[in-house]
This record gives C-alpha cells, sequence and structure tokens, in this order.
C-alpha cells in the first residue's frame, strides 16, 4: 500500500489572508420574533415534544401574540 504524502494533497498558494466575516447589523427584536415562529412550528407539529415541555396550545397562542408585538417593533 502506498503512503499518502500530506503535501500533494493540499495547494500551494501564494499569500492567504484569513477570511474576514462581516458584520451585519443585529437586530434583537427581529431575531427573537424569528425564533419565536421557529419553536411555535415545532412545537405545534409536535404533540409528544409539547406534551414532554409542558407546553399547551394556549401558550403557543399567547407566543404569536409576542411575536406580533416584537415584529411590530423591530420595524419601527
Amino acid at each position: 500500500m502506498e503512503s499518502i504524502n500530506l503535501h500533494q494533497l493540499l495547494p500551494v498558494s501564494g499569500e492567504r489572508k484569513p477570511a474576514r466575516a462581516t458584520r451585519r447589523k443585529v437586530n434583537g427584536p427581529a431575531t427573537a420574533a424569528l425564533l419565536i415562529k421557529m419553536a411555535t412550528e415545532i412545537l405545534t407539529a409536535s404533540p409528544t415534544l409539547r406534551h414532554q415541555t409542558n407546553i399547551t396550545l394556549t401558550d403557543l397562542a399567547a407566543a404569536e401574540k409576542v411575536r406580533k408585538a416584537l415584529l411590530k417593533t423591530s420595524l419601527k
């Protein structure tokens, strides 16, 4: 069996600058609203998970009201 030389697998490049992620403006209320929406959809589709976490459909309806309020504040 031939041994694989790691240097053969990696391409040789000149200068490599580290990739820099650009920062975007954070919108806390919009992010919270999105997370609430995702959790509500997951819990609505899974009665077992709702039962395990002791969350009722009434709780999910209240969370939806909070989500809508957060979206209103994020648009201002």
